[in-house]
């Protein structure tokens, strides 16, 4: 009875995120992220993956790689076009602002986010990839950082086809209040 159950569990699972039950496709993106200010950036990885897979995260380097999984239908309109996107917010560890327990303890805001970078890649059949890079504001508003993109770059990972750096810097905003 358990390990039906496990198995059930398990094979929900695969059915409902999509992209760990399709085979991952050998194009890959590099994406790197930095940081233009003085303060850390960290990247969130959300946690469903449908039309890309990252097949080796690393808490220690700031380059995710991308692995688009063509052969995912719910990524296709038609069945031809492949259209498959992914997003990561990255926060700015900015002390005084977010620093430890103090900052939890005193200030209930958090760390700044810097907005969202974008991965965008279209495959029609028998073509090659175009990926773009694209950002986006902080959900919650203006918090004193921005995201730039790069344009496509060559990989220096080794494995990836193109690359992109997402740089975090002060926004305009911010610049003109200092």
């Amino acid at each position: 009875m358990v390990s039906s159950l496990r198995c059930a569990l398990t094979l929900g699972i695969l059915l409902a995120v999509p992209s760990f039950a399709a085979p991952s496709s050998p194009y890959h993106v590099q994406l790197h992220y930095e940081t233009g200010t003085e303060a850390k950036v960290g990247i969130i990885v959300p946690g469903i993956l449908s039309c890309m897979n990252i097949p080796d995260p690393s808490v220690t380097a700031n380059d995710l790689k991308l692995n688009p999984v063509f052969t995912n239908t719910a990524c296709s309109e038609d069945g031809k076009t492949y259209r498959g996107k992914e997003s990561h917010g990255l926060i700015v560890y900015d002390p005084p602002n977010c620093d430890g327990v103090f900052h939890k303890v005193f200030h209930k805001k958090g760390c700044p986010n810097a907005g969202l970078v974008t991965i965008h890649i279209t495959k029609e059949e028998g073509k090659d990839p175009v990926v773009t890079c694209s950002t986006g504001p902080p959900a919650l508003g203006p918090q004193g950082f921005e995201v730039r993109c790069s344009s496509p770059q060559a990989p220096d990972d080794g494995i990836s086809n193109v690359k992109f750096i997402a740089t975090v810097v002060k926004s305009q905003e911010a610049l003109l209040v200092v």
